[in-house]
């Protein structure tokens, strides 16, 4: 009788520590989704920084919960978010970039893909651009001499006119 009742004494201590674990847990994830909302709040009022600043505090945080990808996938859109007056468009590449080697499985990949596309487009257009505008001020020069040439050379036809 006392082994029966020893026996259903552990089996009790074991499904009480149990069930504590689990309500640990429940209150861990539930803190979690309570501090995404906010993240995701300050997002909406245009606070960026400070939206950004708490993602990676939750990603540092939370490494390894369910919601991880979401938390990476938020830096790195905050990073290549126009509106965000501290963009970086490369390290929201990177950030994003890591997010699809960590979560390939994840929905987030099918948003992080194009968001990648485009701003490596929007990069090389961007040097493209500056190219051109180095090749447009080299131009203007060349008119500028071209002009001076054509200014010597009326001067010069004045000349043997007379």
């Amino acid at each position: 009788m006392k082994s029966y009742t020893l026996r259903m004494l552990i089996l009790a201590l074991f499904l009480f520590l149990s069930a504590c674990s689990n309500v640990a847990t429940l209150l861990k994830e539930r803190e979690l989704k309570v501090d995404l909302e906010y993240a995701d709040a300050l997002i909406l009022q245009n606070k960026y920084e400070a939206a950004l600043s708490e993602f990676e505090r939750l990603d540092k945080r939370h490494p390894q919960s369910p919601f991880s990808d979401r938390i990476a996938f938020n830096v790195g859109l905050l990073h290549l978010l126009l509106e965000n007056p501290k963009r970086d468009v490369s390290k929201g590449i990177s950030v994003l970039e890591n997010m699809i080697k960590r979560y390939p499985n994840s929905r987030y990949v099918l948003y992080a893909r194009p968001l990648i596309f485009y701003s490596k487009e929007g990069i090389e257009q961007k040097t493209e651009l500056e190219r051109l505008k180095g090749e447009m001020e080299k131009l203007k020069g060349e008119i500028e001499k071209f002009k001076d040439m054509q200014i010597q050379l009326e001067k010069r036809e004045k000349e043997l006119k007379k």
